[in-house]
């Protein structure tokens, strides 16, 4: 009775055994195989076949080194990972492992210790899994990671950084130092409130942000900021809350963005706004008064005239010279008047349209204007146009060539033959026009004065003073500059810069 529960016992562990291999032998995804004590292959599963690519003939009595690359078998890597399962029951690791036809695959690979019921140690029981998706899905989370690090840390106009779930900073960039001045070791761990201003920080306006983003999945806001000098600067502020994956909720990423250029452009386009109507409205005032007073002036004129037809001749010499000083006002006033009217004429010249505009045209037109002049002076005009065109409005740039070329004619010298040269070129992407003469030129003194309105410096020729006036600003109205070197009794270059 007795050897029966034995029989039965048998023959339930044969059949575990059997149920045992067979799922052992069902299994594709792990290597599921046994070791002797010396490592050699003693089991084979289909798994292993799948992942190695040894048949089971092939692989049985096979050292497991045959897996290992040349860098762990120089090490004897194998070896020792027998040794730690030996010593500790069990050795885990991950790394690379060859197949057979010589590629490699990213593996886990776990060794246990087998010992049967005399604790003798009868070999090792060796799991493998392929993980090379998962590894290169981890090396490309890693490089992803590493660009977007990168990447922010490189941003040089935002200041990009975390915060902690307090609003403690946690990592800063280098639009961050950039921006607010501070260095990565200063500030890290230090609340964000630092950045704002003392109201905002007593108000607790910093948290509400925080509260804010929270509620709302995000906060943004512009406003004074703080650096670390003590300087304000207009911030534009997106804060968004971050969540781990299992959606706890780990900090906040900020970005703040210097808008104080912006600023400073839109408070300097309304001050140009209000100034632009101003001058509007004084050019406007300007033109009317000119206009309003040219008939009184003519009346004046002919009084003056009809005075002198009758009484003139009764008049003596001391009288007669009151008379003429009378003419000589009136004649100025008309002068004066004249001149207001052509700058508010150049005025108007900058609301003409910009265009492709030919130097070679315009110093024909304006040649041909001063052509008494040029013949009765016996002006030589040298030109030399490397550049061609300019971008600019037509009658602006006329206007220009007409003030600085008619000057260079007036003011020649009487002790040589008058020479001007009118030259365009291009120099650091900008166009330059320069007109230069060899006249009567200007002491230092008088050069510092020269674009001032109704600025003259040799009265023996006849002008108002307005034209070098309406040149300098039109000249600058559209962006460009003018320069001017002169020398007493040498002659005077003007230099002029446009943008290409």
């Amino acid at each position: 009775m007795s050897k029966l529960p034995s029989i039965h016992t048998q023959q339930l562990l044969e059949e575990n055994e059997l149920k045992y291999q067979l799922l052992i032998e069902s299994v594709k995804d792990y290597a599921i195989f046994m070791l002797d004590p010396k490592g050699y292959i003693i089991t084979w599963n289909s798994g292993a076949n799948k992942l190695n690519g040894y048949t089971k003939e092939e692989a049985i009595g096979q050292h497991f080194s045959i897996f290992y690359p040349e860098e762990a078998l120089k090490i004897n890597h194998p070896a020792h990972e027998l040794k730690v399962a030996r010593e500790t029951g069990k050795f885990e690791e991950e790394g690379w492992r060859i197949k057979k036809d010589g590629s490699k695959f990213w593996a886990n690979v776990v060794i246990s210790a087998i010992y049967d019921s005399d604790n003798k140690l009868t070999g090792f029981s060796k799991v493998t899994r392929d993980l090379t998706e998962q590894k290169k899905l981890q090396n490309e989370l890693q490089k992803s990671e590493e660009r977007s690090r990168l990447l922010i840390a490189s941003v040089k106009d935002y200041a990009i950084f975390l915060l902690t779930p307090e609003g403690k900073i946690a990592s800063w960039n280098e639009g961050a130092k950039k921006i607010k001045g501070y260095e990565a070791q200063e500030i890290i761990g230090c609340h964000f409130s630092r950045f704002y201003p003392p109201d905002a920080v007593a108000s607790h306006y910093p948290n509400f942000e925080l509260v804010e983003a929270m509620d709302k999945g995000r906060f943004e806001d512009e406003g004074w900021r703080i650096k670390k000098d003590g300087s304000k600067f207009w911030a534009n502020v997106v804060i968004t809350p971050i969540y781990s994956e299992q959606n706890q909720h780990i900090g906040f990423t900020k970005v703040t963005r210097d808008l104080s250029d912006r600023v400073r452009n839109e408070e300097l386009m309304r001050k140009n706004a209000e100034l632009h109507k101003v001058n509007t409205d004084l050019d406007n005032f300007v033109y009317s008064a000119s206009h309003d007073l040219k008939s009184p002036i003519a009346n004046l004129e002919g009084l003056l005239q009809l005075v002198e037809s009758k009484i003139s001749p009764k008049l003596d010499k001391h009288d007669r010279q009151i008379v003429a000083k009378m003419g000589t006002s009136i004649a100025r006033l008309q002068s004066t008047i004249d001149s207001l009217v052509e700058v508010t004429k150049a005025q108007k010249n900058l609301e003409e349209p910009v265009e492709i505009v030919s130097f070679k045209e315009i110093l024909e037109e304006v040649k041909e204007d001063l052509a008494s002049s040029i013949s009765s002076a016996k002006v030589d005009i040298k030109e030399e146009l490397q550049v061609e065109e300019l971008s600019f409005a037509k009658a602006s740039l006329r206007c220009i060539m007409y003030n600085l070329l008619s000057n260079a004619i007036k003011y020649h010298s009487p002790k040589r033959k008058p020479e001007v040269k009118v030259r365009t070129y291009k120099s650091d992407g900008q166009i330059i026009l320069c007109i230069k003469d060899n006249g009567l030129g200007l002491s230092q003194a008088h050069q510092a004065k020269l674009f001032g309105m109704f600025k003259r410096f040799h009265r023996h020729v006849e002008g108002s003073g307005v034209g070098l006036y309406i040149v300098k600003r039109t000249v600058e109205n559209y962006g460009g500059r003018i320069e001017v070197r002169s020398k007493l009794n040498e002659g005077t270059l003007f230099r002029l810069y446009f943008d290409n």
